[in-house]
């Protein structure tokens, strides 16, 4: 490693061809899971030498999204599929999954770190009259971001910008139906790792009832992905601390990996339980 400096400060250049190897060598999740760290680190800074050091606040929310999906498919510009899947759907063939939004910013501050993070594993078999296919399903969405107060976050507006990584791993055994002889593996792996912007607004309706409202793109790997959400929140506790939390979200995705195409259009309401500290 070398360090040139010039008037107009110092610079760092690597060198070392361990280093390059070391970063090229570094999958897209890894890369992913990385950034994630270099942007919850500041929320255990503080904001700057000369300002006091505040205490940390936390906000915290577990929450269901009961999507209703739209997808097409197209393989090499050619339409192969289209179809929509129910939130019943989900919830008969799903095996695990949970949602979280978590949030920090120093006391006083206006910077905060976030993240929202939905993950699904599902499974479902169809059996015909000679073949069973068994089919295994898993997805990560993971939003990592820094953001924003301009007037503090008394004043309710936030601007973010970070990362969105999306990953899906689709596996299908085929076996006979009578002797279960198996008869071969298709799996369809894939991960896209974007740039994600966004902006938020928060509404008071009262005393004990808030509105957020939220809206963001992302792009990259991706051939683009975008959402918006209103979400009511209704103050429990001596000190508003909990929170009940109802609303709407809608996003559109598009992905393209090798020849194959995906459109998705996601919909439905939101319920989630809120708590700070």
């Amino acid at each position: 490693m070398t360090m040139n400096t010039n008037q107009g400060g110092h610079s760092i250049v690597i060198s070392n061809k361990r280093y390059r190897d070391l970063l090229q060598s570094l999958s897209s999740s890894e890369l992913y899971k990385l950034l994630i760290f270099l942007l919850l680190l500041p929320s255990t800074l503080p904001a700057s030498a000369e300002e006091p050091v505040g205490g940390i606040n936390w906000s915290v929310t577990s929450y269901i999204w009961a999507t209703e999906t739209k997808f097409k498919l197209k393989a090499d510009g050619t339409p192969i599929g289209e179809g929509k899947i129910t939130f019943d759907d989900l919830v008969d063939t799903s095996d695990a999954s949970f949602q979280f939004v978590a949030e920090a910013g120093i006391d006083g501050s206006k910077w905060s770190v976030l993240t929202d993070v939905t993950y699904f594993d599902s499974s479902d078999s169809y059996k015909g009259n000679i073949v069973r296919v068994d089919s295994d399903s898993e997805s990560w969405v993971i939003d990592a971001a820094i953001a924003w107060w301009p007037g503090g976050e008394e004043q309710g507006l936030s601007l973010f910008a970070g990362g969105r990584y999306t990953e899906a791993d689709d596996r299908f055994d085929f076996k006979t139906v009578e002797d279960k002889q198996k008869l071969g593996v298709l799996r369809n792996d894939r991960d896209f790792l974007d740039v994600l912007v966004g902006v938020r607004q928060r509404f008071t309706l009262g005393e004990r009832w808030s509105l957020f409202t939220r809206a963001d793109y992302s792009d990259g790997d991706s051939d683009g992905i975008w959402q918006v959400q209103a979400v009511v929140r209704y103050a429990m506790g001596s000190k508003q601390q909990y929170g009940l939390m109802f609303g709407y979200r809608y996003k559109e995705a598009e992905f393209k990996h090798g020849k194959l195409e995906e459109s998705n259009k996601y919909y439905g309401p939101l319920l989630g339980f809120n708590f700070r500290f």
